[in-house]
Order: structure tokens, then sequence, then C-alpha cells
């Protein structure tokens, strides 16, 4: 029978198995995937303090709302596309770098992830940059690896990885199996990577 210590060594292995971020590093462009609120507010402090000069924030169906809390100067046109699109359909990228914010409409569809990487892949598909920072929580990285390197495939970018750091994110290496929000995340996170391996 495993003893305690040996039983929570695993468990921590299982949270740094899906946690494959590094350190912010400057980048061509920021993208923050859709989720939680933290993820935006990270992104949007790594793009003010200089780490790209492009930031792409991916706002999905409820996020819209809060999107005006994180104080930017402009939505790019969100909130009246919000308007026009019914609410099984409100999923959007805000773009903002120098000219300017501009907002785009993404199709719905499932698996959300590989959805969003694909459609950045597109909207990126003409653009010179040579390196993308994607930002998202510590263990939906190993997943969110998956798709953008199968979406970005064959193109010469540098992908980079980073995790969300914020005290108030539940997920905690240390201690994540006794707190069930993070329980019940990380272990749907780790069979959706597996799904991803299976599709991808």
């Amino acid at each position: 029978m495993l003893s305690q210590g040996t039983m929570e060594s695993a468990l921590r292995q299982v949270y740094d198995f899906l946690n494959i971020g590094t350190a912010p590093k400057p980048a061509d462009c920021i993208f923050v995937l859709a989720g939680r609120q933290e993820r935006k507010v990270f992104g949007i402090q790594l793009w003010q303090q200089g780490f790209a000069p492009e930031l792409i924030l991916s706002v999905g169906r409820f996020e819209w709302r809060k999107f005006y809390e994180l104080g930017l100067t402009g939505d790019g046109g969100l909130k009246a596309m919000v308007e026009q699109t019914r609410p099984v359909r409100r999923h959007f990228f805000v773009r903002m770098n120098g000219k300017g914010a501009s907002c785009q409409w993404l199709q719905p569809g499932w698996l959300g992830t590989w959805r969003e990487a694909r459609a950045l892949a597109v909207l990126l598909k003409a653009d010179p940059m040579q390196s993308l920072m994607v930002v998202s929580d510590a263990v939906h990285l190993r997943r969110v690896a998956v798709a953008f390197r199968k979406a970005f495939r064959g193109r010469p970018l540098q992908l980079a990885f980073v995790a969300v750091t914020a005290s108030s994110l539940p997920a905690e290496r240390h201690s994540w199996w006794q707190q069930p929000e993070s329980r019940s995340y990380i272990v749907k996170e780790l069979f959706k990577y597996l799904v991803y391996r299976v599709v991808f």
C-alpha cells in the first residue's frame, strides 16, 4: 500500500505533467485563451510590461460582460458585435496593438481550445510574426500545446506557453487534490488532454 507521502508526490507529478509553462519572454504577440478572468488580467499585464507589441484576447459567450472591467481603452467593436450575435454563438477575438483595437467573431464548434487555436492560425495566416506567447492556466497548457502545435504546423512560428500566476487561482500544486474545485478541474483536464492526443 502506498504511503501518504508517496501518494501526494504522485499527485503533484500529475500537476507537473499538465503544467508545461515557461517564464514569459518577448514575443511578437500575446494570445490569451477564453476562460477565467485571471487569464485576461495576466495577459494584459504582460502586454503592458512590454513583452509583446500586440495582444489578442479570446472572449467567450459570457465573458464579454467582464471585458469592461479590464480597464482597456477600447473594445474594437465588441459590444456592437455582441448585440448582433445570438448568445449561443458569442465568441470573439479582441486584437489590440499600436493601431488600436479590432474584433472578430469565431465560428462555434466542439473542442473549444482547438477551435481557438485553428481560428487564430487563420487570423494570423498572412501575418509575418515569428513568435507567439500563449497564456492560460497552468494545468491547461499541455492540452493547449497539442492544439496550437497542430494548428500552426508547417509554419516557422516560435510558440511559448505561459501559465497565469495569480494566488486567487484554486489549482495549487501542493494540495489540489484536497480542494473539490481544483480536483474536478484537474481530473477533467487530464481526461481532455487524453482526448486531444487521440484526436490529433
